[in-house]
């Protein structure tokens, strides 16, 4: 079986077989190329150790896409037998957000549509299921280990700060509608 090594934008290296790798239609489309043993990605290392660990684990065949809507909050529901590994994968590396995002933009750019149906996926089930005063929270790059933390001061003000503008759009709207019914009356006396 042949044998690939993905090397990441900062030097670290991933000998895999094609046939797994080839999970990435970009990937694929580089070892057409006969002579290909070495593709580098501008990835980091550590993003690049997810995307090899998953590629590893699907033996070259993708996970076909999750049936949506997303109705459950535990990913195992939502991904079907057979693919509890998946659930279990995806759970773990969206505890640190950031971390995920980042593997997550590179499944668009390796074109993984398994991987990258998986993540948007997580990102449902985790939207879905909390309140809208938490969608900041639940989304933020900086949590690292899948607790929520609290809001930060400038999400703080900046939600006071558009109150305060949707009140003061809605007493003008107000002010503008009551001063154009004044002026109807007047045009009618």
């Amino acid at each position: 079986m042949k044998e690939i090594t993905l090397i990441s934008g900062d030097g670290k290296r991933f000998t895999i077989s094609a046939k797994y790798a080839s999970i990435s239609a970009m990937i694929k489309t580089s070892l057409l190329d006969q002579d290909t043993k070495e593709i580098t990605l501008k990835l980091t290392g550590l993003t690049l150790s997810k995307i090899v660990k998953y590629m590893e684990n699907r033996k070259g065949v993708d996970m076909e896409e999750m049936k949506w809507p997303i109705k459950h909050k535990d990913m195992k529901d939502n991904v079907g037998k057979g693919n509890e590994w998946c659930a279990e994968f995806i759970d773990e590396e969206a505890k640190n957000r950031k971390n995920f995002y980042d593997m997550l933009l590179a499944t668009v750019r390796l074109d993984i549509k398994g991987l990258q149906n998986l993540g948007v996926g997580k990102i449902a089930s985790l939207l879905k299921f909390c309140d809208a005063s938490d969608l900041d929270r639940v989304l933020d790059p900086a949590i690292s280990d899948g607790k929520l933390l609290p809001l930060r001061p400038s999400i703080i003000e900046d939600r006071k700060k558009d109150e305060a503008e949707r009140l003061k759009k809605r007493e003008e709207r107000k002010k503008a509608r009551e001063a154009k019914e004044a002026e109807e009356k007047k045009g009618k006396k």
